[in-house]
């Protein structure tokens, strides 16, 4: 007569101990759901929050408000989302961001508006590319090189620009910025859905493109592409080239959506950057992301500053909370990695 016997570390069901029957159901049934999904469940959560501490948050209107304060928080995330899949990281988002928009604004009389838009993204570019050839031919770790990259253009920009100058804005970036449209019978800024085609854009980009996907490759495993014949540096060049482009056309929309420009307009994009890409569902190590969930990602941290700002907690306290929710994200996410 034989007997089974039920290894000592698990339960009758075959459940690891100290753990709820169900439990490996759930956690299969949480991986089969998108990551870009679960910041919008999240944002839901937090509307729900909102609403429950000031009823008067549950509205269309103050829905349009958060939507629009994270589309242009998400434009200036789509560099970052780039340079994070191919397991970089741009910290020189916040100068590029106020370099690019007071050379827009500095152009705007000899060039006109027209060619001012086009010397900025021009010179998104260009440190893009100084970025992407320091990091892929030197050697430099993509951390050192941004964040130095971002105080030479500090320094730069205060040299450079006569800020008492810089004022008038061209009306054809208020009118697809801060202008009021009607998108289904809704009135809402005209940035929200210039945002909104910009992402598909760029995913449609990211997903049905072989640059796109080389990216992805290259941020999972650089020297196995390399091996396999990728140009892996001239893939990441082209990354951070499109990181500073990004980057400058989020400085210019961010001058026609609040029509003023000031040394420091980026600085407040370091932390949130990052923190939006990470929460939209990219991995920090490379190798996965969307701008899909970058706007997910957006939302939810939209969604925390009007918390924040109901509950009168101040912009210190929202920056801590971004580094907070950075950490247990990126621990989550290694925790799922090792499992």
């Amino acid at each position: 007569m034989t007997s089974s016997a039920v290894p000592a570390s698990q339960s009758p069901a075959g459940e690891p101990r100290g753990k709820p029957l169900g439990w490996s159901s759930a956690r299969r049934v949480g991986s089969r759901v998108p990551r870009s999904i679960w910041p919008l469940i999240a944002f839901l959560v937090l509307f729900v929050i909102g609403g429950l501490i000031r009823p008067n948050l549950i509205t269309v209107d103050s829905l349009i408000g958060t939507a629009t304060f994270a589309i242009i928080l998400s434009i200036a995330s789509f560099g970052q989302t780039i340079a994070v899949i191919q397991a970089g990281i741009d910290l020189s988002v916040p100068n590029t961001i106020a370099f690019s928009a007071l050379t827009f604004l500095g152009l705007v009389g000899p060039l006109g508006p027209a060619g001012a838009f086009s010397a900025a993204l021009v010179a998104g570019a260009v440190i893009g590319l100084l970025n992407g050839v320091v990091i892929s031919k030197l050697g430099l770790t993509p951390i050192v090189t941004t964040i130095a990259m971002n105080g030479l253009l500090f320094g730069v920009i205060l040299l450079v620009f006569n800020f008492s100058e810089l004022t008038a804005i061209p009306e054809f970036i208020l009118a697809i910025t801060s202008a009021k449209i009607s998108v289904l019978g809704l009135e809402t800024a005209a940035v929200l859905p210039l945002g909104l085609a910009l992402m598909a854009v760029l995913q449609l980009v990211l997903s049905f493109t072989g640059w796109g996907r080389s990216l992805f490759v290259v941020g999972s495993a650089a020297e196995a592409a390399r091996l396999g014949g990728l140009p892996v540096d001239r893939i990441r060049i082209g990354g951070y080239v499109l990181s500073g482009v990004l980057a400058a056309f989020a400085g210019v929309v961010i001058v026609g959506y609040y029509q003023q420009a000031s040394a420091t307009m980026g600085a407040s994009y370091l932390l949130s950057s990052v923190a939006a890409v990470v929460v939209g569902g990219a991995s920090i190590f490379g190798g996965r992301g969307s701008v899909v969930g970058t706007v997910g990602g957006a939302l939810v941290l939209a969604q925390v500053s009007t918390l924040v700002a109901v509950l009168n907690l101040g912009a210190n306290i929202q920056q801590l909370i971004y580094g907070v929710i950075i950490l247990l994200v990126i621990s989550l996410y290694g925790r799922r990695a090792n499992n």
